[in-house]
C-alpha cells in the first residue's frame, strides 16, 4: 500500500467543504483563503489517487470515494479533538491518574480527609492506591510506579522530596480485661516485659523496629510474635489475650471490639509524604497543593502549639520506621 501523508488541516478542509457544499463558504467559516483550501484538497486528492469532489460553479459535491473518506475523516477529527482536550486537561491537572502509596494504618485521619477534599474539586482525576511500608513503597516511587507515598518519619533519599504533613499519637492496644486498661496512659517501662504481636505485613516491621529501639534503650529485648494476619484479625488476637500491640490515631479511629487503646506517654509519630524530584504529573502537583494546605490547618506544630512541637521533636527519633 502506498504511504500517504495527510495533514490534520487537510481533513478539516475536506470535511468543512463537504458540510458547506462550497469552497468559498468553507473559506469563510474557517477563516482561511479559498485558494489555500482548494490547493490543499488538490494535494490530498493527488496523494490519494482519487477525486473527493465534483467541482461545479455552484459549489462542490462529494464523489463516492469522497463520501467514504469524509465519513472516516469526521471520526478521525473527533478523536483528535478528544485527545487534545484530554491531554490539555491532564496538563492543567484537571484529569489524569495519581498513584498513592499508603502506610497500612492510614485509612482514616489526614489521608482520608485529603482524599475527600481533593476528590470534591477534582473528580475527573483518578486516584489509585497501594498499601505497604516504606521498604516497599520507596522503591516503587523510584520505579515511577507511585507518585507519592505517605510513610512515617521524613526520609532523606537522594532524588526525592520529603515533607512532614501531620503527626499522630502512639497507643498501646490491650485486651479490655488487661490490667493496663485501667491506666489512663502507659509508659515504656509498663510494657517492657509484655509480649507483643505484630503482622508480617505493614506496619508490622515498622512497629517491630520501633519496639526494639525503644525497649533496647531500657536494656530489654522485646518479646515479639509475628502473625500473617490482617490488622482486623490482629486486633481480635489482642482481644483474645495473645499479646499487646501498638497503633496510631488512624487505627484508633477505626475502633475494634474487645480492645482498649491507651496513649504511650509522650510518644508521637511524624508522618510525611515522599515523592521523586522527577515527578512532572500536573494532577499530582494539585494533589500536593491540597495536602500542604490541609497540613497547615491540621498540624499542631504548624499552629504555634509549643508543647506539641516539643513532644514531636522529642519522639521523632522513635517512630514506626526502620
Amino acid at each position: 500500500m502506498r504511504k500517504c501523508n495527510v495533514e490534520v488541516r487537510q481533513l478539516r478542509f475536506v470535511v468543512t467543504a463537504a458540510e458547506e457544499g462550497s469552497l468559498r463558504r468553507a473559506s469563510s467559516k474557517l477563516g482561511v483563503r479559498e485558494s489555500t483550501i482548494s490547493r490543499k484538497i488538490r494535494d490530498l486528492e493527488d496523494a490519494l489517487g482519487s477525486s473527493l469532489f465534483i467541482r461545479r460553479r455552484s459549489g462542490v459535491l462529494l464523489t463516492q470515494a469522497g463520501e467514504n473518506f469524509v465519513r472516516r475523516a469526521e471520526c478521525a477529527l473527533t478523536q483528535i479533538e478528544y485527545a487534545i482536550r484530554e491531554v490539555g486537561a491532564i496538563g492543567r491537572g484537571g484529569s489524569g491518574v495519581i498513584r498513592i502509596g499508603l502506610f497500612s494504618s492510614l485509612a482514616t485521619g489526614f489521608v482520608a480527609e485529603l482524599i475527600a477534599r481533593f476528590g470534591k474539586h477534582h473528580s475527573e482525576v483518578q486516584l489509585e492506591f497501594v498499601e505497604g511500608d516504606h521498604i516497599e513503597l520507596i522503591p516503587a516511587i523510584r520505579r515511577h510506579e507511585l507518585d507519592i507515598a505517605f510513610v512515617t518519619e521524613p526520609l532523606e533519599v537522594a532524588g526525592f522530596n520529603s515533607v512532614r504533613f501531620w503527626t499522630e499519637q502512639v497507643y498501646v492496644v490491650v485486651a479490655q480485661g488487661d490490667p493496663l486498661a485501667r491506666q489512663s496512659e502507659i509508659s515504656f517501662d509498663d510494657i517492657r516485659y509484655r509480649r507483643f504481636i505484630v503482622t508480617e505485613v505493614a506496619p508490622g516491621r515498622d512497629i517491630e523496629s520501633f519496639l526494639f529501639r525503644n525497649l533496647s534503650a531500657l536494656g530489654h529485648r522485646p518479646d515479639i510474635l509475628r502473625d500473617s494476619v490482617s490488622r482486623q484479625t490482629l486486633m481480635q488476637l489482642v482481644a483474645c489475650g495473645r499479646g499487646i500491640t501498638l497503633a496510631s490515631d488512624s487505627v484508633v479511629e477505626a475502633r475494634f471490639a474487645g480492645v482498649e487503646y491507651r496513649p504511650l506517654t509522650g510518644c508521637f509519630i511524624p508522618f510525611c509524604g515522599i515523592w521523586s524530584d522527577e515527578n512532572d504529573n500536573p494532577a499530582f502537583r494539585r494533589f500536593l497543593s491540597v495536602a500542604n494546605t490541609l497540613a497547615k490547618v491540621r498540624d499542631g506544630f504548624a499552629t504555634g502549639d509549643s508543647r506539641t512541637s516539643q513532644l514531636i521533636a522529642d519522639s521523632a527519633k522513635s517512630t514506626f520506621s526502620a
